[in-house]
Order: C-alpha cells, then structure tokens, then sequence
C-alpha cells in the first residue's frame, strides 16, 4: 500500500512538474521609463483694421461708383497683421442692409451692388478687384509678416437701377489665415 501511494504521489508530482510551467506568469522585477521633453507655440492668426468709425461713401447716384482713394473720399484702410506668424488676408463682403437691402453680385444690376478693392497704385493707376461674395473669399494679400500692414482702398459700385433709398450699410470682413 506505501508504495501504491508513493506512486500515486509521484505520478502528481510529474504531472504537475509538468503543467505548471504553463501556468506561471513570468514577472520582470525591473522596469524602466523615460521621458521625453516637449514644447509648442501656438500660432496665433489676428487682424486689425484701423478705421474703426467705417467709411462713409456718401450720396451716390444708381449705377456710379464711388471709392476711398485720395481721389474719392480719402479714408484707405490699413490692416495690420497682430498675430504671432506671418498671415494672408482675404476679404469678403456681404448684401447690404437698410430698407430692402442690395444684393452683392459681380457686376451692377437692378438692386444689386459690386465691392472692390485695390491694393498697390491706388491713387493714381487703381486695379480694382472684386471681394468675395459673402460665403467666399478673395485674396486681398497673399503673406503679411507678423506686425506688417497692408494698406487697401475699397469701391463701391451702386445698382444700375434701385427703388431703395434708405442709407445702406455694407459689411466688409478681413480674415487672417496661414499663408
């Protein structure tokens, strides 16, 4: 009988030499870490306009235009490139608003206006260039350097033919984005 035990006990014993490498999980005591150092600057996009009281284009008869030149109401707009990179500036414009409002187009119509702008020559060989049209962009600079301005003029050009009379008022966006 002792040694049907041992037996038995021995054969355990293989058994569980022999199924217990499987079940144990082998654990690296060490570790080791390292770390990495990181920094990052924002780029910041900032645009300002120097003509915080609006132009004033004043009474202009249907199908004329009238500019900011030195020529027409002398009021150019510097923007200035405030952020942190260089920048490109479009511009957009929007359908006026004042009684029924004008609608932006590309070319003067029946109640509806054109918004241009110039960039270079502007008081003696003005090139006219139309704003986008309110949801696009046109490029009004391709890169302005980190505190650099941009000085533009801006046309107006009124409806070939309009009923309304009231006085309009027209926005006109400046975007700052990367060049």
């Amino acid at each position: 009988m002792k040694r049907k035990i041992f037996t038995f006990f021995t054969i355990v014993a293989l058994c569980l030499s022999v199924v217990f490498p499987f079940l144990v999980k082998v654990v690296n005591a060490t570790s080791s870490t390292g770390t990495v150092n990181a920094s990052v600057t924002a780029q910041i996009f900032s645009v300002s306009l120097d003509n915080g009281d609006g132009i004033a284009f004043g009474v202009i008869p249907a199908n004329s235009a009238q500019d900011t030149t030195t020529n027409g109401v002398n009021d150019s707009t510097t923007a200035t490139n405030n952020g942190s990179v260089a920048a490109k500036f479009n511009i957009k414009a929007v359908d006026s608003t004042g009684g029924a409002g004008w609608i932006l187009a590309s070319s003067a119509g029946s109640e509806q206006f054109v918004m241009k702008f110039c960039t270079a020559t502007c008081d003696a060989t003005p090139s006219w260039t139309s704003v986008g049209i309110h949801p696009a962009y046109a490029t009004l600079a391709a890169s302005v350097a980190k505190d650099g301005t941009q000085v533009f003029d801006l046309q107006i050009g009124t409806p070939v033919s309009t009923v309304v009379t009231a006085q309009q008022a027209i926005t006109v966006t400046v975007q700052a984005v990367l060049p």
